[in-house]
């Protein structure tokens, strides 16, 4: 059976005379005098309709009020009453039909009114329901099977997850913590001076002698100017001395003898003293008159020619001297820059242009060519477990991919608990198989979190076994 809703006849439009009262938001009482089941004549005098508001109907000295949405199309339409209830409808209607008869609603009447239920539901099938055909169920016993089977798949895979996560427990040791380290260089030799120019960028490989960071050193350059001034000056003496030495040994075989004391006497005033040469000159014209042959061991031009041998030794030996300085001084102010001591990496550097450099780890971040490492750490109970060369594997997340490295334990030592200074445990140090060192710098990215595990190889070791329970193992065939 279907309970449908009728709207009202033509009958109920007549506007009646009674008091309905609506009370507005703001408090303000408005007293309706004329309306119907189609709407309400607003009074001119009466505050401007509002959206909301609370209607009384009067029912045998009570009101029964509830809210109601007021619509006014025009300024001199009806105002409208819109989103009534099945029951504020039910009960609105009530009291009008009762004004339009004449007779007084009973309380029975008015009691049905506000149990008419709010949203009334067609009792018998639609015409679609009626049109649609009836389902075909599976014979029962197909059904019994498809069930056993379905709760046979379930407890399977439920059996084998828990299996496995028990399985898999037994069989790695999880080493917590687990980071990517590299290898650094703690420290590098200080610089005197300061930085002149920064020659390298962060992330930058350098090989092993690379200009880092140039360096000035005031001091040092002052002083390989002044030993450069004094090498010039040296040199440019040396040269002029082996120039007259040459020229005095050319002389030596004139045989005009005025010629050739003369120029003994010029170099010798020039190199050696002033004064002192005519001396000379007069005990050897004296001893060549006694005696010609004990004069030429005293000749005034073997003399100077000795002399100046002597002088160009000693000025030969003053240029090496400054020259060794100058290598000396050139040498130093090279080994005063800062250069890579090894292959590998510049992370990072805090110095700039015109600071001094102090060779702390703060100051440069250098990461040497050996392969990245990762690190963990485990509870002291896994001391007699773990050990190194054990298999392990390394996990970590790429761009929202899982990647997992095979891997070896390489260290084992004793160490706190990184996140609980204090608690004793484990240091495990965990090194990527397969990978180059180049490629650990790019895959393992430094700082970065891993999944590092190590494992027993239970399976392992239990097919071994097995297969040292064979009787047929070992046996020698004839």
């Amino acid at each position: 059976m279907r309970i449908l809703h009728e709207t009202p006849g033509s009958d109920l439009d007549w506007k009646v005379k009674a008091p309905l009262v609506v009370e507005t938001p703001s408090g303000a009482v408005v007293a309706i005098e004329r309306w119907s089941l189609a709407g309400l004549e607003w009074p001119d005098d009466a505050p401007e309709c509002p959206k909301t508001a609370t209607l009384s109907v009067p029912f045998q000295g009570v009101d029964i009020r509830f809210p109601v949405r007021l619509s006014k199309p025009g300024p001199n339409s009806t105002v409208q009453l819109e989103g009534l209830s099945g029951r504020q409808r039910e009960t609105l209607a009530l009291f009008y039909r009762s004004l339009l008869s004449g007779r007084m609603a009973s309380s029975a009447d008015v009691i049905t009114s506000l149990d008419t239920p709010v949203d009334l539901v067609p009792m018998e099938e639609t015409e679609g329901e009626q049109s649609r055909k009836p389902a075909r169920f599976l014979p029962r016993s197909l059904r019994v099977v498809l069930n056993v089977a379905t709760y046979l798949l379930i407890a399977a895979a439920v059996i084998g997850v828990i299996g496995n996560n028990i399985f898999t427990n037994l069989d790695r040791i999880d080493i917590q913590h687990g980071r990517v380290l590299a290898p650094m260089i703690s420290s590098f030799p200080s610089a005197n001076g300061y930085i002149e120019h920064i020659e390298v960028k962060t992330g930058q490989e350098v090989q092993e002698g690379d200009l880092l960071f140039l360096m000035g050193d005031a001091e040092a350059v002052a002083a390989l100017k002044r030993t450069e001034t004094e090498l010039a000056l040296a040199r440019t003496e040396h040269v002029n001395i082996t120039e007259a030495l040459n020229d005095l040994r050319t002389q030596s075989g004139s045989e005009v003898l005025a010629e050739r004391v003369a120029a003994a006497m010029r170099f010798y005033a020039e190199f050696v003293q002033d004064g002192g040469f005519d001396d000379i000159r007069r005990q050897w014209l004296s001893l060549r008159e006694r005696n010609p042959e004990l004069a030429q061991s005293v000749d005034p031009v073997l003399i100077v020619t000795n002399l100046l041998e002597a002088e160009e030794r000693n000025r030969a030996s003053a240029v090496e001297a400054l020259e060794a300085t100058k290598e000396a001084q050139q040498q130093k102010i090279e080994n005063n820059h800062v250069r890579a001591t090894t292959d590998g990496i510049v992370q990072d550097f805090i110095v700039r242009k015109g600071q001094p450099f102090g060779g702390t780890a703060d100051e440069l971040l250098f990461e040497t060519a050996e392969p990245r490492m990762t690190i963990g750490w485990v509870s002291e109970r896994f001391a007699e477990t773990i050990y190194i060369g054990m298999p392990a594997t390394i996990g970590f997340n790429e761009k929202g991919k899982k990647i997992t490295i095979p891997g070896e334990v390489w260290d084992v030592r004793a160490g706190d608990n990184p996140e609980r200074p204090g608690e004793f445990g484990i240091i495990v140090t965990v090194r990527a198989i397969g990978l180059s060192s180049k490629q650990t710098k790019s895959q393992l990215r430094l700082g970065a979190p891993v999944n590092l595990e190590a494992k027993r190889q239970l399976g392992t070791r239990f097919h071994t076994w097995l297969k040292s329970m064979d009787p047929r193992v070992g046996r020698t065939h004839d």
